[in-house]
């Protein structure tokens, strides 16, 4: 069953509930303002019995019963004897009463009145019907307008799956929840797109890259079985090309384990400290820092970082810069090299981008970026006066 439907018919009950309680109440109050009046006019003709008048307009006769005397006027039903109370007996509205040694029964004949009763619970029944049908009906039409947003998104959603076209979008229709969930599942295919072409891209340039080095190991090998090359001319090129194809590997692999990060507690510091002497380059900062992080993936990056002062800075004026900033850890490689220009800077961080033509895969900066990202932080590339570049890992503080 459709949610239009199900809709549509929790609107009809509702509305079908509502109606029969407000006829029930409206019939009690019809009902008893009849009887309220028929009693009135029984208890007069009571009054007149009692007095030796006449009795009131209309049909009326009666009944006494005391002890084993029995009185009644000719016209009084054939009733068997009640207890004292009032009641309905076809068309006969019977008042008893108790009286000294035994009970009187008054009745008055009016058919009209019951049948106005009857026919009036019959309308109600009638009229709620018709009503709740067709209150049915425009609630099916007014639930099937304020879904179509929904129906929308489902029917984008199964052409994005049928086609796999994610630049299909929902129009925003309508307001409040659908409208927001239109606009968070265009959202959503936004992102996902961006994440495929992403993917493609990174995808493309990584066969490009792994094919390079291949190619060019298997060039030598092949120069040297025809004589070209000595075989230790082919075997040191070959060996040359197989680790930048193990760097590549190892970069892809690190950019391939973004978000799962190992947490371990570790000094940041002595890492720091430990790679900067490790490549030969100062280090200013506290002589411990507590920090809960994964060693490798740090390590990794801030040697990417380190390796891309050296050779695109010029090795010029590196240091390596620890330092904490209110909740924040900013791990900065410097240099006074000849810098990055504007341009560059917006797209340093992605994968095989390269800013000049040193040698190197144009991965360094994306893993670092990968690595700052799946610690909570950031990468930051800023300008360093007077010149060269400020390579910064912005990593958040665990809370203690």
């Amino acid at each position: 069953m459709s949610l239009r439907t199900r809709l549509a018919l929790f609107f009809a009950l509702a509305i079908g509930l509502a109606l029969l309680f407000q006829g029930a109440l409206s019939y009690v109050a019809l009902k008893r303002l009849v009887e309220a009046d028929l009693d009135r006019s029984l208890l007069f003709y009571v009054q007149a019995l009692a007095e030796g008048r006449r009795p009131p307009r209309g049909e009326f006769a009666f009944r006494l019963v005391q002890g084993e005397a029995r009185q009644q006027s000719a016209n009084f039903p054939e009733l068997a004897d009640l207890p004292p109370g009032a009641y309905w007996r076809e068309g006969w509205r019977v008042l008893v009463l108790e009286v000294p040694g035994g009970t009187l029964s008054v009745a008055r004949y009016d058919p009209g009145a019951a049948f106005a009763l009857s026919r009036f619970r019959l309308a109600l029944f009638g009229v709620g019907g018709v009503l709740t049908l067709l209150f049915a009906l425009l609630a099916g039409r007014l639930a099937g307008a304020a879904l179509r947003p929904l129906s929308r998104l489902t029917e984008v959603a199964r052409r994005v799956a049928d086609s796999q076209d994610l630049s299909l979008r929902v129009p925003p229709e309508g307001g409040g929840e659908l409208r927001a969930l239109a606009e968070a599942f265009n959202h959503m295919l936004e992102r996902l797109e961006a994440f495929w072409e992403r993917e493609r891209r990174f995808t493309r340039d990584a066969a490009h890259e792994l094919r390079t080095p291949v190619a060019a190991a298997l060039a030598q090998v092949e120069a040297a079985e025809r004589g070209y090359l000595s075989q230790e001319e082919a075997l040191s090129a070959a060996k040359e090309e197989l680790l930048r194809m193990k760097r590549l590997v190892e970069a892809l692999l690190l950019l391939a384990r973004e978000g799962r990060v190992e947490r371990a507690d570790l000094d940041l510091a002595a890492l720091a400290q430990r790679e900067a002497a490790a490549f030969g380059v100062p280090y200013q900062g506290p002589e411990t820092l507590p920090f809960q992080g994964d060693p490798l993936l740090l390590t990794q990056a801030l040697r990417n970082l380190l390796q891309n002062a050296l050779l695109h800075g010029e090795g010029k004026g590196v240091r390596l810069v620890l330092e904490v900033v209110g909740k924040e850890v900013l791990l900065s490689v410097l240099d006074q090299g000849p810098g990055m220009p504007e341009e560059a800077l917006k797209e340093a961080g992605r994968p095989f981008f390269r800013a000049s033509r040193a040698p190197g895969e144009g991965l360094g900066l994306s893993v670092a970026k990968k690595v700052a990202e799946a610690h909570g932080g950031r990468l930051e590339l800023l300008p360093n006066a007077p010149s060269g570049l400020v390579a910064r890992l912005v990593l958040p503080l665990a809370e203690a």
